[in-house]
């Protein structure tokens, strides 16, 4: 009998089941039931029926426990004779894989595979696991190390296939250096500003006053002896005009000095970018010097 010849006959089976089913029912209620065989035969046919259909699309896994349902022997002897054949036939079709995964050339035990979300294998122990034929993508995870994915396909008949998996230490971070510590905020001093700002007002205002006193003695010598003059009475209008003219340089440079220390933020500021001039007060007059290195 061919293979669309039993599966007719399966289906020719399976009504006639129904059909006497049916007419069970209507019988008498009162006697004890007897047993069920057409219930049991059903199951065989439909498993029998299943287990092709699944077998053809690629569903092995599915398939093989569909052949051990029709290969009972409750079944009928046909449909147990074939699902006892087609289970040997699937089992050479049913392919296996064997996990093994590495890092640094040394073999890892603690990984789990699995493949869309479902676990294949809570760590790997050199077991061969079954699966259907198809494309995969296996995903491979092991505490320390980078999670790694494999695509793959798995064909009808390839048994204990190695599929080896290279695993990568999940880089560590570096630690962030540490910040240097600013030294704690100093609190600003006004009063060396304070005094070069009295220093350029003494001095801007000795310029004027020295400027018009020499030009008012200038003025009076023109009109009383020049140009007969005495050198006493010339080198005091110049002697004038020399501290007016000195006034005004110490007056400049303070006032720029005040200004930069006022606008810098603290001693070690000022101590680093120290401007190169120098003002010194005595009892003689006030000297201004200015220092530049060569």
């Amino acid at each position: 009998m061919s293979l669309r010849s039993r599966s007719l006959f399966a289906l020719l089976l399976l009504s006639s089941l129904s059909v006497s089913r049916a007419r069970a029912e209507e019988s008498d209620r009162n006697h004890p039931p007897a047993p069920d065989d057409g219930a049991e035969n059903a199951l065989c046919v439909r498993a029998y029926e299943q287990a092709q259909e699944q077998r053809h699309t690629g569903k092995l896994l599915e398939a093989r426990v569909q052949l051990q349902s029709c290969a009972r022997d409750a079944c009928p002897k046909f449909i147990r004779s074939d699902c006892a054949n087609w289970y040997g036939e699937l089992q050479t079709e049913m392919p296996s894989v064997v996990f093994a995964a590495r890092s640094a050339g040394r073999d890892l035990t603690d990984v789990q595979v699995s493949f869309q979300r479902r676990l294949l294998a809570s760590r790997i122990d050199g077991e061969a696991i079954e699966l259907d034929p198809g494309e995969y993508d296996f995903e491979f995870r092991s505490p320390g190390m980078q999670p790694l994915t494999q695509h793959v396909l798995i064909s009808r008949g390839e048994r204990n296939r190695l599929q080896r998996a290279e695993l990568l230490p999940v880089a560590k971070v570096a630690a962030a250096p540490d910040e240097k510590k600013l030294p704690p905020p100093t609190q600003r001093s006004w009063l060396l500003p304070g005094v070069l700002g009295g220093v350029a007002v003494v001095g801007l205002s000795s310029f004027v006053a020295f400027g018009v006193w020499g030009h008012s003695a200038e003025s009076k010598l023109e009109t009383s002896c020049s140009p007969n003059c005495s050198k006493d009475q010339i080198s005091s209008v110049k002697t004038k005009y020399v501290v007016a003219d000195v006034s005004l340089a110490v007056g400049v440079v303070g006032l720029g000095l005040a200004t930069y220390l006022a606008l810098s933020s603290g001693p070690e500021q000022r101590a680093a970018h120290a401007l190169p001039f120098n003002v010194q007060a005595s009892a003689q007059g006030v000297t201004a010097t200015y220092q530049e290195a060569f």
